[in-house]
């Protein structure tokens, strides 16, 4: 009798689980989660599509969020890259503690260039990289995207300071600038799925 009971219960829970399971699709972000689960977009591709069907058939019962906030809002977030704008400050918390703290120079705002504001995950750790645009090509050391837009942290050698108020007229095209050495000892204390908030 009870092992006709537990057949008919892992049943009933199999059954229940291969049920896929309703998605917002303005709340699903195809960017992040291809970006936060390479092995899910490597195994199914990056369509938006085959990621929500990835998501709704497996991905929500093995603990994956949909998008950056729900990840930030889904566990606790004691362990972030905060970025300040306002005083120009990047502190990284791990386990709820200050693990590294340093100034910074973010988006140049007299050129409409701000560092984009939310909550984000780096989704790129790549040791050596070119950063190009229209009128400029500068290779850094250290990249760290976060932002669907391509903002991210790296290091600005061409910079003498870091902080202050450099960022309203002398900022960056909206990445987040540290100094070489500031850069390296991030760099290697997060990694892809870091969450970044940026106020």
């Amino acid at each position: 009798m009870y092992k006709k009971v537990s057949s008919i219960i892992m049943l009933f829970l199999l059954v229940f689980l291969a049920l896929p399971v309703k998605v917002d699709a303005a709340a699903f972000d195809p960017v992040y989660y291809a970006e936060r689960y390479p092995d899910v977009a490597a195994a199914v591709g990056t369509s938006q599509k085959a990621l929500i069907n990835h998501y709704t058939t497996y991905g929500v019962y093995e603990g994956r969020f949909q998008n950056a906030q729900e990840e930030a809002e889904g566990k606790p977030l004691n362990t972030y890259i905060d970025i300040d704008l306002e005083n120009q400050h990047v502190t990284y918390i791990l386990d709820g503690n200050v693990a590294f703290e340093t100034d910074c120079v973010s988006g140049d705002v007299s050129k409409n260039r701000q560092t984009p504001t939310g909550v984000y995950a780096i989704y790129g750790h790549v040791p050596g990289q070119y950063l190009t645009g229209p009128t400029w090509k500068n290779w850094v050391d250290y990249w760290m995207p976060f932002s669907p837009g391509g903002c991210g942290l790296h290091d600005a050698t061409w910079r003498k300071k870091f902080g202050g108020e450099i960022y309203k007229t002398n900022g960056s095209h909206g990445c987040v600038n540290l100094s070489h050495d500031a850069a390296k000892e991030l760099f290697n204390m997060v990694g892809i799925g870091t969450v970044v908030n940026v106020h």
